[in-house]
């Protein structure tokens, strides 16, 4: 990859306010020189079968939060026999994702290599995420980094909303470093859908195929499907921006684990990510000293060194290089108001197979605490609330309170 053009594309990443996607990046990474089949068939060589999430096709009555998902072991190559291509026999979409580069076999991620987009210092740090058809996340933002995504195989489409759209935040569940949206991108009640309409003026859509990369900017929120069996890999750049936010991120940890200490095992499972079960315990002097830790960081000139400036151009040279880069990149357009009202209708007629059957009310989730609760500890973790506990924080560390 030419030189010029990675340090291009890293200007246009890290400078960038819209979504952006490449169409038909030549990256030329050695292991998806192949099919997926393939690619799957060596995964199924150096690893035993890994731990799939399952959710069923008619479980509308939340967004399909992973606390709700079953778990099956199977061979890559199972996968695609049996969820490969969605047919009137499936009753469950499936997904092996969010896989950090060391949980994948080498093999598998042989030649993966950020810096063609201008980050060289990337160490591994990208993600894998492999999913049947209606395989999807939940609307969200990420609280750190841009994120860059390359689809690698099939298709996936993105929803995505600016981080002003007055989209309802939660933090229920818990994830470290996501905001979710309470909204149900993926099966919307139809007495939501006016409420819904109101964010029509907002709402970016694409749908990425083989070879497309999408870069996604800091905090617009995003809901993802697969619309065909994928792999994506992505990478979250490291920001400066992000130091601030770490400080939020703790003081939301905090918040969080008061509640759930002492709980049951089922009121845990429905607070917290099922990824986040082992990690929120911290002892309170342990909490303070990562909280003290943060502080240092974002201090410290030495650790700023290691992560990416933004805005460091103007709109005028932005829009300069984006005309002058020679490969194809665009600016991800909003959709047309009855095309976003069309897809809400859509998704929303998932609910028709889920009304009164039996199945549905075996997946049916209840809630082990209150509504009142939950909406508290929304409430206490909401980003405009972790920010004003925040300042509080420091002027009184500026005049030596603490």
């Amino acid at each position: 990859m030419d030189n010029e053009l990675s340090a291009q594309l890293r200007d246009l990443i890290l400078n960038t306010r819209v979504p952006l996607i490449i169409d038909d990046f030549p990256h030329d990474w050695e292991c998806f020189r192949e099919l997926l089949h393939e690619w799957c068939e060596r995964f199924d060589k150096a690893a035993g079968p890994p731990e799939f999430e399952r959710m069923s096709l008619t479980d509308c009555s939340t967004p399909q939060w992973e606390r709700k998902r079953t778990k099956a072991n199977m061979s890559m190559q199972n996968f695609l026999r049996d969820y490969g291509c969605l047919d009137a026999r499936q009753t469950h979409w499936a997904a092996y994702q969010y896989k950090r580069a060391h949980e994948m076999p080498a093999s598998c991620l042989k030649g993966i290599d950020f810096s063609c987009f201008g980050f060289p210092d990337h160490q591994n740090d990208f993600t894998f995420w492999l999913g049947s058809e209606q395989a999807n996340t939940p609307c969200h933002y990420d609280t750190f980094g841009v994120n860059i995504v390359v689809q690698v195989y099939g298709s996936k489409s993105w929803l995505l909303f600016p981080p002003e759209t007055p989209l309802q935040s939660t933090r229920v569940p818990y994830e470290e470093s996501s905001v979710y949206c309470l909204d149900n991108f993926y099966a919307p009640e139809a007495d939501k859908l006016p409420r819904m309409m109101e964010y029509s003026d907002q709402a970016h859509q694409c749908t990425l195929v083989e070879g497309d990369v999408l870069i996604v900017p800091r905090h617009w929120w995003h809901y993802v499907e697969a619309t065909a069996c994928q792999l994506s890999v992505n990478y979250w750049v490291p920001l400066k921006d992000d130091m601030d936010l770490a400080l939020d991120e703790f003081l939301v940890k905090h918040i969080v684990e008061s509640f759930v200490k002492g709980e049951s095992e089922q009121t845990k499972k429905y607070l917290l990510n099922p990824n986040q079960l082992e990690d929120v315990f911290a002892t309170p002097s342990e909490l303070f000293a990562q909280f003290q830790q943060a502080v240092q960081n974002a201090e410290s000139e030495e650790h700023k060194r290691k992560l990416w400036e933004t805005d460091y151009l103007t709109e005028s040279n932005f829009r300069e290089l984006l005309n002058k880069v020679p490969v194809s990149i665009r600016p991800v357009e909003v959709m047309p108001k009855e095309e976003y009202k069309l897809l809400l209708e859509s998704n929303s007629e998932r609910r028709q197979a889920e009304t009164t059957t039996a199945a549905a009310a075996a997946t049916a989730e209840s809630a082990p605490i209150s509504s009142t609760l939950e909406l508290l500890i929304s409430s206490m973790c909401a980003p405009r609330t972790i920010a004003g506990m925040k300042r509080e924080f420091f002027r009184r560390l500026r005049q030596g309170e603490v």
